[in-house]
């Protein structure tokens, strides 16, 4: 936990998410109603912190600018991590029954509707990007490679693959911690990033950020294996003990205070590193 005189701007978050939320519902409008739009609605839909998407908000207040095209890229950001969800959820990858404290979407839609829901929530969000015609052509196509990168055999696709490879083996901490890094952290990156594309953040200023989204994302899933400690599955907090998995995440934490400190506009990061971490 932080330290409990930090300063929080709730009124930030609740207005960013409260932003996100009603711009996810106008993207997924559907011009025709199907069984499919209704799943890709249900997944994105479902109440959730919108973590990524605020990330890459917090980013650019950060950075000082607010791009045209900003809202869309996050929601666009939201939409892949709903996908993947869907993805990992299947009785083919996890098998999760539940999600965000309802069925999750092959539980209520079926697998196959499932499988079409999440491609086209993945289509959806290129669409978005490549379409918005405020930002720069050179930008969008910087943007969708940022994510076609992020979603494939290098980084979310991987990191579900090697998840399931593992699951029967002897592991250690290490390889652990990079399934955690590509099933969690990468898509944490690319919300960065796109902050910092967006934004035309100086080679300095991203990597600075790069720094605080990397120790976000080992402290994120090490605040979940924290949650869960008795899992006996690919729990790094399991693996190496509470108290030393405890350690680890106030270090992460402090990490990512410490790259991103006396810098302008900093408050906003710290703003986003208690939001997300305050309640463990």
């Amino acid at each position: 936990m932080l330290a409990p005189d930090y300063h929080v701007s709730d009124d930030w978050m609740r207005s960013s998410r409260s932003l996100i939320d009603a711009q996810l519902e106008r993207l997924l409008r559907a011009d025709r109603a199907s069984t499919v739009t209704e799943a890709m609605r249900y997944s994105v839909l479902a109440p959730g912190k919108r973590i990524r998407p605020l990330l890459t908000l917090a980013v650019a207040e950060y950075l000082g600018a607010r791009p045209e095209g900003l809202l869309h890229v996050a929601c666009s950001i939201e939409m892949i991590h709903a996908a993947s969800l869907v993805l990992d959820d299947l009785p083919c990858m996890d098998n999760d029954h539940q999600r965000r404290q309802r069925p999750s979407t092959h539980a209520a839609f079926g697998e196959d509707v499932s499988i079409l829901a999440a491609i086209s929530l993945l289509m959806k969000s290129y669409c978005i990007l490549a379409s918005h015609a405020a930002v720069p052509q050179a930008t969008r196509l910087q943007l969708i490679e940022l994510l076609c990168d992020t979603i494939g055999a290098n980084g979310l696709s991987l990191g579900q693959y090697i998840d399931l490879s593992v699951k029967t083996q002897a592991v250690n901490a290490g390889a652990i911690a990079d399934v955690h890094h590509l099933k969690t952290g990468v898509l944490f990156i690319a919300a960065a990033k796109a902050g910092c594309l967006l934004c035309d953040a100086t080679p300095e200023q991203s990597a600075r950020i790069e720094r605080f989204t990397t120790c976000i994302g080992l402290a994120f899933q090490l605040m979940d294996d924290l949650q869960d400690v008795a899992d006996t599955g690919l729990n790094l907090a399991a693996r190496i003990g509470r108290s030393n998995a405890e350690r680890q995440f106030r270090e992460h934490l402090r990490e990512a205070e410490k790259a991103i400190d006396g810098e302008r506009n900093s408050a906003v990061l710290k703003d986003f590193l208690h939001a997300v971490f305050n309640r463990t």
